[in-house]
């Protein structure tokens, strides 16, 4: 209670002291015979680099260039020095095809420079030069921050030596990278640090303990991060709870086993989040589904909404309220013994997930897994309050519930084939049944509790005139609908995710398919599977919900924008045609170029903007042969050339004729000089 109260009390974050001059800016690679190296790092240090001096093609054996790394660090007297490293990251290859930047987790890495004999520097820096047969290509890249702000997380330090753990990853980013791959020398890693991890602590008035507050760095950048076991000293105890708000790449999250955080941090909207892992192997379970011992509690949303798939939690006394709401990925839970497990701790998730415990289950509460239809705990299926329609005890699973044209709240369960009627949301019956006896009286099907609709459910309805699915369903199976023959009209819930394959093949009548969301969310379906729609109606039509919106195109002022009940089926009515100074306005058009005019008796295809089209006024002024608003002597010349057959361009035969006698002649042109001469 002292932690949670201690970080209500945390509204700014208390960065910690980093020094600017220990940040690295730049980085080289020399490489070549002895003589030549030796030369380098002479010249090199007297320029300011530090050189590691570890030969990166040691044991090698004779003929062998010699590989050193240098670097060189802001120094204190140069604090605005632009760019730090951040990362570094090895590229292996057979081939010895280079790169020379590539963008890898948001960051732009670009190769190392390098220096020395010619072949080294005609193989751009090879780490394993002249190593011999069967020796890997191997390039070093480097990514800078720009932005001072995030200072943090720069290299302050780069090692080598001969252990792999924790060591600089080539391209999958999780194997630590043999500077001396295949050439049969040492076992050579890379290894660097970098201060703070980015992480902003709020220290106690002591220093000794801090709460992680917040971030210093590019946030989306981050596919993983290791909670540290002290900042500066002190020992993280805890998070805010916006901590990893933002990390919308983060997968992976790392603890160290003598962590004391007692309460997992939220990672709730972290979309891609996979995984918690712990440093250590801990004898029982596999290294990367260990939660690390001290977390006790699960707070409330801690992964709602993640790609979670797997998650052992071996230590935890409590799990709060939507835990894990929304984890459709979520697979397989190990639960520990005696743990507290609020209400919608696993609700609403869609997959296959299997939860097993030490402990019995049998007293848990229901609503701990609400609206989990394909939720198992050992084999015990749970039962709950309808939350639809109040009505009596309804069972998960793939059970599905729907109105009769004759009215009443049916539910078929698809694994026992009992039917139970619900009018008035009351329990009155149980009949034995068997699905042809239903498919003469099911004409208009209601769903309205349904999560996922399994494979070939209602395949062969053929009494089924109507479709219509409430709010909820995500998923239709594969030939759920296939062969509902007397299928004209389908309704359709934004939040569906994905149709299966051939999933309402062979419905012969069906002709609209009304989706009650945008065309945006109709697009972002994720499957649309193979001949979802085949062998339907010839006049098939898709419908969602739309807008137009007028574009007044730089004149005037546009109507409001109108929105469509349905898309690919009504038409609009043509508005109040606009108005401006010195314009005439020509019509609705699909571009603002205005080249192709919109006709309002088609079929609105979804959202879309309509551009006003303009002209401007032409005033008919005497003289003004040649339209350009004056009349001078260019006038005269148009005239003349228009009598003597010239044909000039632009001509205004109104008004070239002046006098109005209906043709242009040297009448018109005297006319014209008078206007000139102000005679006239």
């Amino acid at each position: 209670m002292k932690k949670i109260l201690l970080l209500l009390v945390a509204m700014l974050a208390v960065g910690a002291t980093a020094r600017a001059e220990d940040y690295i800016t730049d980085v080289m690679v020399i490489g070549g015979s002895q003589s030549v190296v030796n030369n380098l790092k002479d010249t090199y240090r007297r320029q300011g680099w530090t050189v590691i001096d570890k030969d990166l093609n040691a044991g090698c054996g004779s003929g062998s260039d010699y590989i050193y790394l240098l670097y060189k660090s802001a120094s204190s007297d140069n604090l605005d020095a632009g760019a730090f490293v951040t990362d570094f990251y090895l590229l292996q290859s057979n081939s010895g095809n280079v790169i020379p930047t590539f963008i890898d987790d948001g960051l732009t890495y670009s190769l190392v420079p390098c220096d020395g004999s010619d072949y080294f520097k005609n193989n751009n820096g090879d780490l394993n030069s002249h190593c011999g047969a069967g020796s890997a290509y191997i390039h070093l890249y480097f990514a800078k921050d720009n932005d001072k702000a995030y200072r943090s997380t720069a290299v302050t330090s780069i090692t080598f030596n001969a252990t792999a753990e924790g060591a600089v990853c080539q391209n999958d980013t999780t194997i630590a990278c043999d500077l001396n791959y295949g050439a049969g020398g040492d076992y050579i890693y890379m290894h660097t640090n970098s201060t703070l991890k980015g992480f902003t602590p709020f220290m106690n008035t002591t220093g000794t303990e801090c709460y992680i507050n917040g971030y210093a760095g590019p946030k989306d950048k981050r596919t993983s991060v290791t909670i540290p076991l002290t900042i500066d000293g002190a020992t993280v105890l805890g998070f805010s709870g916006m901590t990893f708000s933002g990390f919308t790449n983060l997968e992976t999250m790392t603890f160290d086993p003598a962590s004391v955080i007692d309460w997992m941090p939220s990672v709730q909207g972290c979309t891609k989040f996979k995984r918690v892992k712990t440093s250590y192997d801990g004898g029982l379970l596999p290294l990367d589904q260990m939660t690390p011992p001290s977390i006790k509690t699960i707070p409330t949303y801690a992964f709602a909404g993640t790609a979670l798939d797997e998650i052992y939690l071996t230590s935890v006394t409590e799990i709060r309220s939507h835990a894990f709401d929304g984890c459709d990925s979520l697979k397989n839970v190990t639960l520990p013994k005696n743990a507290l497990i609020d209400s919608y701790a696993f609700a609403n998730i869609q997959s296959n997930c299997y939860i097993a415990s030490s402990d019995a289950m049998t007293d848990l509460d229901p609503s701990v897994f609400m609206y989990s239809p394909n939720l198992y705990c050992y084999d015990k299926y749970f039962s709950w309050i309808c939350g639809w329609c109040g009505g009596d005890t309804v069972t998960t699973n793939n059970h599905l519930y729907w109105t009769l044209d004759r009215g009443g709240h049916l539910n078929i369960d698809c694994y026992n084939y009992m039917w139970e009627q619900f009018p008035q949301s009351q329990l009155i019956t149980t009949h034995t049944w068997e699905k042809s006896n239903l498919f003469p009286k099911v004409k208009i099907l209601t769903l309205e509790h349904v999560d996922t609709l399994k494979a070939y459910e209602f395949n062969g309805y053929t009494s089924l005139e109507t479709l219509d699915v409430k709010s909820g369903l995500r998923s239709i199976g594969m030939f759920a609908f296939n062969g509902c023959s007397a299928l004209k009209t389908v309704y359709l819930p934004p939040c569906v995710t994905k149709i299966g394959s051939y999933a309402f093949r062979n419905c012969g009548l069906l002709a609209d398919l009304y989706f009650d969301g945008t065309d945006e969310q109709w697009n972002r379906i994720i499957v649309k599977g193979l001949g979802w729609n085949s062998y339907v109606a010839s006049d098939f039509k898709e419908h969602w919900h739309c807008v137009v919106t007028y574009n007044a195109n730089g004149h005037g002022t546009a109507p409001a924008p109108v929105s469509i009940l349905w898309s690919n089926e009504d038409k609009l009515d043509e508005p109040t045609a606009p108005t401006a100074d010195g314009y005439v306005f020509t019509g609705w058009y699909k571009e603002p170029d205005c080249i192709n005019p919109w006709d309002f008796n088609t079929e609105v295809p979804g959202d879309m903007t309509l551009y006003a089209g303009w002209e401007p006024v032409v005033v008919s002024k005497p003289g003004d042969a040649n339209e350009d608003s004056q009349v001078d002597v260019l006038d005269v010349t148009t005239v003349i050339n228009y009598i003597l057959n010239k044909n000039p361009n632009p001509f205004n035969y109104n008004n070239a004729n002046v006098n109005g006698d209906a043709k242009v002649d040297v009448l018109d042109v005297t006319l014209i000089i008078n206007i000139i001469l102000g005679l006239q």
